[in-house]
């Protein structure tokens, strides 16, 4: 279930019309312009929210999250933007790799969700 969830988000945003989906990290690292610039902020933000809300729902249904914030985090746009930086650094991203792939990872790196602590087995009865 947890991986349809995951196939449905990255299909909503390689679906969603190209100007939404163009923000590619060599545009967000180099915007035309002054309105490029604050577009990329805002698409970024966007992203952050729905990556946010992705996770809001996998808790209320009992999956399994992305990521895992600390409780009394408020992620800032600074923060978000340099998350997906690192991860783009930390994968030597191309220019066309999509910012919002790069900020998933990046989220998951810098946040990762604790994996239970594995059972004590008890020790094999003696022969």
């Amino acid at each position: 279930m947890n991986k349809w969830i995951l196939s449905a988000c990255v299909l909503a945003v390689t679906a969603a019309p190209a100007a939404a989906v163009d923000v590619r990290l060599d545009s967000y690292r180099n915007p035309k312009n002054e309105n490029f610039r604050i577009f990329n902020h805002m698409y970024l933000d966007g992203v952050r929210g729905g990556l946010m809300a992705s996770n809001a729902w996998l808790t209320r249904h009992g999956g399994k999250l992305l990521f895992c914030l600390p409780g009394d985090l408020a992620l800032t746009s600074e923060q978000t933007e340099e998350i997906m930086l690192k991860s783009a650094d930390k994968r030597s991203a191309k220019g066309e790799m999509v910012v919002a792939l790069l900020l998933l990872w990046g989220l998951q790196d810098t946040y990762p969700c604790e994996k239970p602590a594995s059972q004590p087995t008890a020790p094999a009865p003696p022969d």
